[in-house]
């Protein structure tokens, strides 16, 4: 009887203790996976709107290269004053839709793409002068892109430089 009287409950602080500290480490584990999880779908997200963008710049400069991009650049007047914060919407993108791009729900918006009117440059020296000969004249278009991933929030904008001899 003597021992039962001189035990303190020593073991049952000591477990409450063991319980708290798995907890807070089962806790923490639980934080960090949500955090990984998290920055895997955002990370697919914005895979996505690349993916997206560099379709819809492939198309754009398959556009402009084309016979019916040929005629309909010399009449593009919209200029984009800051690609990187252009939301699609003004100036108007020149193609609604990239036209092979297949989508299958996992985007929140069709990628777009912006044809920039032409820029007119000269290879050789003098004065412009189309109907000299030997003078390399190119046109140059910039291509922007914009592609948007599984949320509005992720979006990518592309800009290329097409120049055409």
């Amino acid at each position: 009887m003597k021992s039962l009287s001189a035990q303190r409950g020593s073991a049952l602080i000591l477990s409450l203790v063991f319980l708290v500290i798995m907890t807070l480490i089962a806790v923490s584990a639980m934080r960090d996976t949500t955090l990984q999880e998290r920055m895997a779908g955002n990370l697919r997200d914005r895979s996505l709107a690349f993916q997206a963008a560099e379709a819809s710049l492939r198309d754009g400069e398959d556009w402009l290269l084309s016979p019916a991009g040929r005629l309909a650049s010399g009449v593009l007047v919209d200029e984009i004053p800051d690609p990187a914060t252009w939301d699609g919407l003004a100036p108007a993108p020149t193609q609604a839709a990239s036209a092979g791009f297949v989508d299958g729900g996992l985007h929140s918006a069709n990628p777009l793409f912006h044809v920039s009117p032409a820029r007119i440059a000269r290879a050789s020296g003098g004065s412009l002068d189309i109907s000299a000969p030997g003078q390399l004249i190119t046109s140059s278009h910039d291509v922007t892109s914009r592609g948007t991933g599984g949320t509005d929030t992720s979006v990518v904008v592309l800009q290329t430089t097409v120049v055409i001899e």
